[in-house]
């Protein structure tokens, strides 16, 4: 089974895609050539990276709230990182991490460090919800930031969709 995505540095033409079903002969370098696309599918092409870009916008512009708050040691910041476990000197070092993988995911050249990092850091609030025993939903809401968060990536990035898409 094949998926028709292109690679990497090849560009999708929301108009054409190579066909794979009718290879030229044996020896020869005819190009297939092009063959009409589904409607839905050029519209998907030209509206996954606008959406894209509005979810992360929208995960960073929650992300870069909390990275203000500890950045800026408020009281709310501070107590609850002492509750969690940790002392008050730690807010600040956190908080730069975390305005960094938030700079880092919204730039196009480094979002995928930044997801990284980020799904990293959403992973340890995980655990510390978990070890404070919260409730289910203060618990899985660093997980579906996490899930938005690699959703936007892929809509975003033409080179993510490919790599997941195909498997390379």
């Amino acid at each position: 089974m094949t998926i028709d995505a292109p690679g990497p540095t090849e560009a999708i033409r929301p108009d054409a895609v190579q066909t794979t079903a009718q290879s030229p002969a044996p020896g020869s370098t005819a190009d297939p050539g092009p063959r009409d696309v589904p409607a839905w599918r050029s519209l998907a092409m030209r509206v996954a990276p606008f959406v894209g870009w509005i979810v992360t916008l929208a995960v960073a512009a929650q992300l870069a709230q909390g990275a203000y708050g500890q950045l800026t040691e408020s009281e709310r910041s501070v107590g609850m990182f002492e509750a969690i476990g940790y002392p008050a000197s730690a807010v600040l070092l956190i908080g730069v991490l975390q305005a960094v993988a938030v700079v880092l995911y919204v730039v196009p050249w480094t979002a995928f460090l930044g997801g990284l990092l980020l799904t990293a850091y959403l992973g340890g609030a995980v655990a510390a919800h978990i070890r404070l025993e919260d409730s289910v939903t203060h618990t899985l809401t660093p997980v579906l930031y996490a899930v938005a968060l690699w959703a936007a990536l892929f809509l975003r990035s033409e080179r993510i969709r490919w790599a997941v898409l195909t498997g390379r």
